[in-house]
């Protein structure tokens, strides 16, 4: 039977503030950042199972890679 081990990464996008605070994050307008930040857990073997947006957090990603 196939083993799995399982990783859950917070994506963290919110740029500072020169204010103080951070910016609210447009998700659709990050995405690319978020995009950089997954290729580099799949290029690591895991594949995404999830993701969620968190607001102006950021977003959670759960990931999943056979166990060797």
């Amino acid at each position: 039977m196939q083993k799995w081990e399982y990783l859950v990464v917070y994506v963290q996008a919110p740029e500072p503030n020169p204010n103080g605070g951070t910016l609210q994050v447009d998700e659709h307008l990050k995405a690319d950042k978020y995009t950089e930040h997954l290729n580099k857990y799949a290029s690591g073997g895991w594949e995404l199972m999830h993701f969620e947006w968190h607001g102006d957090q950021g977003a959670r990603a759960v990931f999943k890679r056979p166990r060797g």
